[in-house]
């Protein structure tokens, strides 16, 4: 697994790279507590991301890989397979930099070791 590349390893000591997977869902579909009276019903939401579990979320999810990121998508399909968005929602793989170096550091470390723990949990269950 090639780890993306982490404060230090640019010009700019505090840029940090990071592996992140947005979610795409019309305003329709999304679950009540995510409802935003902004919003049309056929508005497509964008700024959603999973959570290391696979709940839906407006916090960013930082992952210290591509290919970490590429596994959970794999998993995140499964799962949606039996939500209301099933059929209606878009899943999109981004590596961003940031120069939110200690947010974007911790939130590598104890997202992606979530990520591997919810991984290893679904291929156990199987």
């Amino acid at each position: 697994m090639k780890l993306l590349r982490e404060a230090g390893d640019f010009p700019n000591k505090s840029t940090v790279e990071y592996a992140t997977i947005k979610v795409e869902i019309p305003h329709k579909l999304i679950p009540s507590n995510m409802v935003n009276p902004h919003y049309r019903d056929e508005d497509i939401v964008q700024g959603l991301y999973p959570s290391p579990t696979g709940r839906l979320s407006y916090k960013v999810l930082y992952l210290n890989s591509v290919e970490l990121a590429e596994n959970f998508v794999e998993y995140l399909h499964s799962l949606f397979k039996s939500r209301p968005y099933a059929s209606s929602y878009t899943l999109r793989i981004e590596v961003k930099t940031t120069t939110e170096k200690v947010t974007a550091t911790k939130g590598k470390a104890k997202h992606s070791a979530q990520v591997s723990e919810t991984l290893v949990s679904a291929s156990n269950v199987i």
